[in-house]
Parts: C-alpha cells; structure tokens; sequence
C-alpha cells in the first residue's frame, strides 16, 4: 500500500540518539503525562546503530563530516501490510531531509521499481528490502546504492495513517475526475477488509478527505504516468498535512502524542520527535521542496524474468539526489 504521511514531516528533524545495539529489536517508551496530557506507549525499533550494520561508507562519513550542520536525513517507509506480524513491501519510500539550520524540509521520492542491488539476496526491486530485512536491511539498501547517510525511520501502514489522518480532521485534496473511480476501488478493498461500509467520493475538486479516503487515493497508479504521479500524490498529502498543521501550536500536541504516535513505528526517541515536531511545526518554513528519483533521463523500464524493473543509472542518479539534498539544486525530470 502506498500511504506515507504526517507524522514524517513531524517528526523529521530529530537529534540521532537510538544508542547502537546487537540485534534490531522492538521495545517502547512513554511520553511524561506533564508533557502529553498522558502516558502513552510509543513502538520504539533499535537499530543496529554501526555504520557497517547500516551500509555508510566510510567515503560517504568522511563527506558528511566535512560539512558543518549537516542536513539530517531520515527515512519514510509505507508498508504492504495486512497486520503488524507483516514486514511487507515497502511501497512508498522517501528520504526525507532537514536543514538543521534553517529547519527547510525537503522529500526525494524513490520508485519502488528501481532495480538495485540488496545486500544478501543481489538485484531487484528497492520496495523488496524491507519485506526480505525489515528496516535496517531497508535503510542499509538506500545507503549502500545512494551513498546517503540515513540513521533512522518512520515506517506506517495503512491502518495506521488512515487513523492519523482521521485524528487530524482529514486533509483537503483536489481531486481530479479521471482519479475518482481508482479512488473508490481501492477504497472498497480497504473496506472489506476492515468490514467497514465505504464512503465514496462522489465529486472531483478541492474536498476534505477522511483517512481511508487518503490512503486510497495515495494508492492510484492507473491514471496518469503509474508510478511516477503516484508518489506525487503521496508528496501532495505530505505537503497538505504540513500546511494543516503549521502553526496548530500546543492545542495540537495532545494529537500528536495520543493518536499519532501510537500509530507509526519508529527508531527515533518519543522525547525527540515531540520536540523536534514542534520546532518544525512552528519554524518560518513554508515551502517543502520535493523531487522523485531516479530521472526519467537517466533511468528505463526492462524485463527481467518476465519482470518489469526500472533500471537506472545509480551513479548519475546518486549524483542528482546529492545535487538536491546538499546543494540545493532541483533536478530536471
């Protein structure tokens, strides 16, 4: 499933303190009642901490240790899943990026089609990572083939983001006509299987959508370029939900800690994202910089075993998503 959200652009700029560990493990934490209004139990997943356990090269340290304030990067996964025994595809995956400076959040898109190399299993689709080693195989594959620098994760599925969108009122969505028969589809299979009725949208235009309504509609791949326009919807709910939730201020973080949090998995500290989310949700940014990777110019589609990957030139990609997230450089499809 496809559903990526609103507690990334939360959560993103967080000091790295998930001390290293032996083995990746599930344990949670609590948020104090004087902070939250109540003591709510967060998933928190430890990662294995080392560079090696998380694939960052020692070129790519020494390039980050180059750079004073460097950006933090963080990764957003959205998984296939049915219930939490799951690992599932991860089929929204983003890198998302924030200036510890000026606090600017930036989201890079990467297909889920790209043809990659995954540590023990060899070529194939960057979606399967997660499914095949959960999120530390998931963050090491991104590393290891984008020499990127990422620590840590927020991973949802989408039970979960359809009860966050729902605790936040929903979010408004132009709709366009062609999308609405896809919309509904998928909303129907999110239905049934919760054995909930579905409510339809009805008409195209600018609409408040409830939680199940939005995850359908980050799930459309049928209109348009497929793959490419679906993880610009994805963005244009991230970017709608930001927008929604700038400047809510302390009314909203009792949201935030109750029917947020306990809806996502994460590597990252409670403490930290309550902190570091409010900062954000109150800094002077106002635009959030996107980009979908690799380029049209330099990826292509090709079968392999009868399966189709998108195959691109990760040297020429890597370059453009380092153009984007440390110089500042939009890229050209």
């Amino acid at each position: 499933m496809r559903y990526i959200f609103l507690s990334l652009v939360l959560f993103s700029t967080i000091s790295l303190t998930v001390s290293a560990q032996d083995t990746t493990s599930l344990t949670t934490t609590a948020v104090p009642a004087n902070i939250a209004g109540t003591t709510v139990p967060i998933p928190i997943v430890k990662l294995i901490k080392t560079p090696a356990a998380l694939g960052i090269s020692p070129k790519t340290q020494k390039r980050i240790a180059a750079i004073a304030n460097p950006p933090i990067n963080l990764a957003l996964f959205a998984v296939d899943r049915r219930d939490k025994n799951q690992e599932g595809n991860s089929d929204v995956i983003m890198i998302i990026t924030i200036d510890q400076v000026t606090k600017k959040i930036k989201m890079s898109s990467i297909l889920r089609d790209t043809y990659v190399n995954i540590e023990g299993k060899g070529m194939d689709k960057i979606n399967a990572a997660f499914a095949l080693g959960g999120p530390q195989l998931a963050i090491k594959t991104i590393n290891q083939n984008f020499d990127m620098d990422i620590q840590d994760y927020i991973n949802v599925d989408f039970f979960g983001t359809a009860k966050m969108i729902d605790a936040l009122g929903g979010v408004e969505i132009n709709v366009k006509p062609e999308e609405i028969p896809y919309l509904n589809n998928y909303l129907k299979e999110i239905s049934i299987i919760e054995n909930i009725p579905p409510v339809n949208v009805n008409n195209a235009g600018i609409q408040v959508l409830n939680g199940r309504q939005t995850v359908a509609y980050t799930r459309i791949r049928a209109v348009g370029r497929g793959d490419y326009e679906r993880t610009e919807r994805q963005r244009t709910v991230l970017v709608a939900l930001f927008n929604k939730m700038k400047g809510a201020g302390p009314a909203l973080y009792p949201v935030f800690m109750n029917q947020i949090l306990p809806n996502m998995e994460t590597s990252l500290s409670g403490m930290n994202l309550f902190k570091i989310g409010g900062d954000i949700l109150n800094s002077k940014s106002k635009i959030i910089e996107q980009a979908r990777f690799p380029l049209d110019s330099s990826s292509k589609g090709i079968r392999v075993n009868n399966i189709w990957y998108l195959s691109a030139d990760l040297k020429v990609t890597t370059a453009a998503i380092h153009s984007f997230i440390y110089k500042g450089i939009s890229p050209a499809r």
